[in-house]
């Protein structure tokens, strides 16, 4: 029950495509430590890692797990961030969001949100969405509350020795088409 690699779709200011090796070396070097703070992982510094990133993701979207895409600015191609629908199943989706340090403060965190509903809207039957946050992101806890995501529930996220996520949970019911 996988996926298609064909995967894309725009918004108003991006487009969106499935993860990919084109994308590589924008991956690796948009995710430095300030954007990675609230990640659950901790970038590694090799190339070779945002290549397993990759593979991983691309195993995923054949499982039917997850579908991880890259977000570009529509009129220039420049590479905006990472998104993905996450943990799929009948019940519900996981989104996920991160954005390079350039793109931080321009809207573009709200509409890479609004981007997976809408996807997730026309193409997926689930009964609602998930959006995790770090408790002190207050920038993603803004899109979240702003898109009428309401609390559900706190959780920690033990990712290694030196970092632990405090997550709040969003909780909003999929509109279906």
């Amino acid at each position: 029950m996988g996926f298609s690699k064909d995967i894309a779709f725009d918004t108003d200011r991006l487009h969106f495509e499935i993860v990919s090796e084109k994308y590589k070396q924008d991956i690796f070097d948009a995710l430095t430590p300030v954007v990675a703070k609230f990640l659950p992982f901790v970038p590694t510094g090799k190339l070779e890692d945002t290549q397993g990133f990759i593979d991983y993701s691309l195993g995923q979207l054949e499982k039917g797990l997850d579908i991880t895409l890259v977000a570009s600015n529509k009129a220039t191609g420049e590479f905006i961030g990472c998104c993905g629908l996450h943990d799929i199943n009948d019940e519900s989706i996981s989104l996920g969001i991160w954005l390079k340090e350039a793109a931080f403060g321009k809207g573009y965190g709200t509409e890479l949100i609004k981007g997976l509903e809408d996807y997730t809207k026309y193409n997926l039957d689930v009964d609602y969405l998930i959006y995790n946050v770090e408790k002190d992101n207050s920038g993603s806890i803004k899109i979240a509350e702003k898109l009428g995501y309401v609390y559900h529930n706190s959780f920690v996220r033990n990712i290694s020795e030196e970092k632990v996520l405090n997550m709040l949970q969003y909780r909003k019911p999929n509109a279906k088409k």
